[in-house]
């Protein structure tokens, strides 16, 4: 089938052209735009067809390197035990009010830690009010790693790579606000520092080791050491892909009682933290980017509930209804798509590879993904005796991995299962 791409309203431009340093001494103003429907072919970073509330942008905005404000607060932000203080409706982005300096990418781009459809994730270093000081308002350019000498924590600035990417980070920034205002979120989520309205951008820790990676990884030494006593066990070894694992859903669990629907998981949208014992093997998985999340009232209460209206998936992690709401037009984004993903996500780990690795074209794999039967498909790579039938991997996954999106484990079957799996 072909999809064509579709793209954001672009914000018209006004008269009055504001330059960053301007910006960061004003509000942005706020208005309501409601995209057009279309269908696309699936970039890295779906479009929700959802009005935005974002600032005005001028055509002469340019993003600056650098912000500078108070201290950073660590820990989660909290807001009273007022129910209504947590509404949806009412949040709006967290300023960021620390101070950094964006790296530039230097000659081997080491400084560019993700990119995307929509943006680009930079390495940043957090900065002193002394060195905040020194630097020129706006800075001219960003600071060359070899030649700045700052010491502070290292940062990620997700910064839009085109006009139209500032409403979803704006949407995005609302986000991560609303879910970090609920207590342990740094458990489940990257610690987010706020939104730089002055440059359209978020700032988070960095954390450099994503999920996917780590799994390719695990799958070289796994060919490079291959036995036939661990075989039958993921490519990351069964202790961790089993943390891994539990952590994961107990985070989306987190997630879906906030009302929050992730939209896109995958291991590219998965860090891995070291643990706080510093073992050199032990991980703590974050979420990240939620340019394709939103949030619903009373997510939970039904699991197949349409919430909107799907215009762009990730076709190895898609459950088969998406496809056909894909097709149709019809909105069928949902809390059980999430489960599905995560647990091809959780799959993809266990195997180090898609289940879908055999297709030779595209066309090929999204008939393949929609026939919702990706445990077969990875039985038939080559590694698939880690996924065999009544072994661990398939007993975890396959109540998540049910074709019918009604007959799918809830998030609180999938935990009940997983503990009586490891009572045994």
């Amino acid at each position: 089938m072909s999809l064509t791409p579709r793209q954001l309203p672009v914000p018209s431009p006004t008269d009055q052209r504001d330059s960053c340093a301007m910006l960061r001494a004003s509000e942005p103003s706020t208005s309501t735009r409601t995209p057009p429907t279309f269908t696309l072919t699936p970039p890295t970073t779906p479009v929700r067809p959802q009005a935005f509330e974002t600032p005005d942008f001028e055509d002469g905005d340019r993003e600056s390197e650098a912000s500078a404000g108070a201290p950073r607060q660590n820990e989660d932000f909290i807001l009273p035990t007022a129910e209504e203080s947590l509404s949806w409706e009412s949040i709006l982005p967290r300023p960021c009010t620390i101070q950094y300096q964006r790296l530039g990418s230097g000659s081997s781009g080491s400084n560019i830690l993700g990119s995307g459809a929509w943006s680009s994730v930079y390495r940043a270093t957090e900065l002193s009010p002394a060195e905040a000081a020194l630097l020129p308002t706006p800075p001219s350019s960003p600071a060359n790693s070899r030649s700045q000498s700052i010491a502070g924590q290292v940062l990620a600035v997700k910064a839009a790579a085109r006009r139209d990417g500032h409403a979803i980070l704006y949407q995005e920034a609302r986000i991560l606000t609303y879910l970090h205002r609920f207590r342990h979120a740094s458990s489940y989520l990257v610690p987010f520092h706020g939104y730089d309205a002055a440059c359209h951008s978020l700032v988070m820790d960095a954390v450099p080791l994503n999920l996917e990676t780590h799994a390719k990884s695990c799958l070289e030494t796994a060919k490079a050491n291959f036995s036939t006593r661990t075989m039958f066990d993921p490519v990351c070894g069964l202790a961790e892909w089993q943390s891994l694992a539990s952590q994961l859903i107990d985070g989306l669990g987190f997630l879906h009682e906030a009302s929050c629907v992730h939209g896109d998981i995958k291991p590219a949208n998965i860090l891995l933290q070291r643990s706080d014992d510093g073992s050199s093997d032990s991980y703590r998985p974050l979420y990240c980017d939620f340019s394709s999340s939103h949030i619903v009232e009373h997510a939970s209460s039904d699991a197949s509930k349409p919430l909107q209206q799907v215009t762009a998936i990730s076709t190895d992690f898609a459950s088969p209804e998406l496809f056909t709401s894909l097709c149709s037009s019809a909105g069928m984004a949902t809390i059980a798509s999430d489960i599905y993903a995560l647990g091809v996500t959780l799959l993809v780990v266990a195997i180090g590879t898609s289940p879908y690795v055999g297709a030779r074209m595209e066309i090929q794999k999204l008939s393949m993904a929609r026939e919702g039967r990706p445990l077969e498909f990875a039985r038939q790579t080559g590694q698939g005796t880690r996924v065999m039938k009544g072994k661990m991997v398939e007993k975890w996954l396959r109540g998540a991995l049910e074709k019918e999106a009604d007959k799918r484990d809830k998030i609180e079957e999938w935990q009940r299962t997983i503990q009586s799996l490891i009572d045994q």
